[in-house]
């Protein structure tokens, strides 16, 4: 089964495989709701062959981002949970544009009006170089109008987190999968996010539960980016971004992980891309 079947099977809301033509103006969506519309630079749609895949190459440059519009079925609370997932290939292990105090980051997928304003929740990749969080990847839903880094999160890291096995490398696919489940109460202490890496689930902690920020996430009217945001810029390859609005089980996540891995190749040769 090819990763386009795969999420098809799971009936996402949305579903852009990024391998539009490099003559195309936008990345269809599968589902047929909204395309993303490409930048007039910065992005090149078909030139990295992985496997047998193609995908785009974000030059991590400000607004070199692929811009899907506004929808409330692309928020938590229009299905009460929401799924966002995409493979990311890095190739540059320390973004030059990041925001972020200590540990410096990109959101690499996002969706918000701004950077600090109503984000509603994003997939974020933290620098290598960084002094506490190394190449850390996680998922994050925030209250509208909160600060950015005053949110709830899921993390998965290399080294730090017990079931995290992949180093993240130049050039190599990285699958990520990040769950808002249901809001309960502005106490409650059982529900949140959860990030998965390459089909393996996150450890819980307390830092991913709505409650413990006072985090009930509702619709607000940014658009998502995929590639970086406004204040940040992700450079490498992004492919398979679907968005639904429940959790996915875990044998669809294996699924789809699974078809991935052997569509884009166990690796790509980084050398061959500079």
């Amino acid at each position: 089964m090819s990763v386009n079947d795969a999420i098809l099977a799971t009936q996402p809301t949305s579903y852009w495989p990024l391998d539009d033509l490099a003559s195309s103006s936008s990345c269809h969506d599968e589902m047929g709701l909204h395309d993303a519309s490409l930048p007039p630079a910065g992005v090149t749609l078909s030139v990295l062959p992985f496997g047998t895949s193609q995908a785009p190459f974000f030059d991590g440059a400000l607004k070199s981002v692929l811009t899907i519009p506004d929808d409330p079925q692309y928020s938590q609370p229009f299905g009460k949970a929401l799924t966002v997932s995409a493979w990311l290939c890095p190739l540059a292990l320390n973004n030059p544009n990041v925001v972020g105090g200590q540990d410096k980051y990109v959101h690499y997928v996002e969706k918000a009006v701004a950077e600090s304003v109503d984000v509603e929740w994003a997939l974020r990749f933290y620098n290598q170089l960084n002094q506490t969080r190394h190449s850390r990847l996680s998922f994050y839903t925030f209250n509208l109008g909160s600060p950015t880094g005053e949110g709830n999160g899921s993390y998965m890291e290399y080294g730090v987190s017990k079931n995290d096995e992949t180093p993240i490398a130049l050039g190599q696919w990285v699958f990520v999968v990040g769950e808002a489940e249901r809001w309960i109460s502005p106490s409650d202490l059982s529900t949140g996010c959860s990030v998965w890496k390459q089909g393996v689930a996150a450890k819980r902690e307390l830092a991913d539960i709505y409650g413990e920020y006072g985090v009930e996430p509702q619709h607000g009217s940014g658009s998502i980016t995929v590639g970086g945001s406004q204040e940040t810029g992700f450079l490498g390859a992004i492919a398979h971004l679907a968005i639904w609005n429940r959790l996915l089980s875990n044998d669809e996540i294996a699924s789809i992980w699974s078809a991935g891995a052997s569509d884009l190749g166990a690796c790509a040769m980084y050398h061959s891309f500079t």
